[in-house]
C-alpha cells in the first residue's frame, strides 16, 4: 500500500481533502493510504510517506518541502480550482496520473 501526503498551511483543509479523496480511492480500488499535515509538522512526517501534493497557496515553500524528502519522490502542487472546491475525484486522478506508483 502506497502512502500519499497531502500538506497545506495548517493541515485542516487538507485533511478534508484528504478524507474524500480517500473514499474515492477505496471505491476505484486503489491501494493508498492518504493523510494530510499541515507545513510545520510535514519534515516530521514526510519520511513514512511515498508521495506528496501540495496546496497551491504553499508552493512558494516547495524548496523547502522538497529538503525534507526523499530524492527520487513524488511531490506535486495541486490545481487550485480543484483544491479550493475540495474536489477529491479531480485530484486523486491527477495524483495516479503525476504518480504512477499510485496506481500499482
Amino acid at each position: 500500500m502506497k502512502k500519499l501526503l497531502i500538506c497545506c498551511i495548517f493541515g485542516n483543509t487538507a485533511t478534508a481533502l484528504a478524507k474524500k479523496m480517500q473514499k474515492v480511492a477505496s471505491e476505484r480500488g486503489y491501494h493508498i493510504q492518504i493523510s494530510a499535515v499541515g507545513i510545520d509538522n510535514f519534515a516530521s512526517v514526510a519520511p513514512a510517506f511515498d508521495c506528496f501534493l501540495v496546496a497551491p497557496h504553499i508552493q512558494y515553500k516547495m524548496g523547502e518541502l522538497k529538503k525534507a524528502i526523499k530524492e527520487g519522490q513524488h511531490i506535486e502542487i495541486i490545481d487550485g480550482y480543484s483544491y479550493a472546491w475540495i474536489d477529491a475525484e479531480k485530484v486523486l486522478t491527477f495524483a495516479v496520473e503525476q504518480m504512477a506508483e499510485l496506481a500499482e
